[in-house]
């Protein structure tokens, strides 16, 4: 299997942060929260895991990886109920990362748009290409041009799971 390298102190690796913390409460609370989706990715990247697993299993890493299953929960349950009524909507996720939220709410008809800058649609690419009706777009959010891209006409529904803890106040 081709593992995919990520560097230390890189954009990219802010990638793994929420990803493995996905992994590890999947390891620690399976019947709450399992996610074999960020166990097949975690496989395919070459990465140190180790010296993050030994944050992660503390106390305060726990805690922090229960917040990130926990945020993945709440936005799929918000997304979901929002396509109860909106069953043709746009799902954007601004930020995704590697984050498979609109594979976990498609309901057949809704169309995914995964929205984040040009080095993490790469890394995406290789590990979570597009499926149907779904689009990665390689973008700034503070280019305002992604939003033509998007089609609001039978509904939109945003969301952004940890990307504005890296904007500056006045972005």
């Amino acid at each position: 299997m081709k593992k995919y390298h990520i560097e230390e102190n890189t954009v990219q690796e802010t990638l793994v942060i929420p990803l493995y913390g996905r992994l590890i409460c999947s390891e620690h609370f399976p019947d709450l929260f399992s996610d074999p989706e960020a166990e097949r990715i975690c496989a395919s990247l070459d990465y140190d895991f180790e010296k993050r697993r030994r944050k992660m299993e503390s106390p305060a890493g726990l805690f922090g990886a229960l917040e990130v299953a926990q945020r993945q929960y709440d936005l799929r349950c918000e997304v979901k109920d929002y396509l109860k009524e909106h069953p043709a909507a746009s799902v954007v996720n601004l930020g995704c990362g590697l984050d498979d939220t609109f594979r976990q709410c498609d309901n057949g008809i809704c169309r995914g748009i995964n929205i984040d800058l040009p080095d993490v649609i790469r890394v995406r690419e290789e590990l979570l290409p597009a499926g149907d009706r779904e689009t990665n777009l390689a973008f700034d959010l503070n280019d305002h041009a992604w939003m033509d891209r998007v089609d609001p006409s039978k509904g939109a529904v945003f969301f952004a799971a940890g990307v504005f803890y890296y904007f500056q106040t006045g972005d």
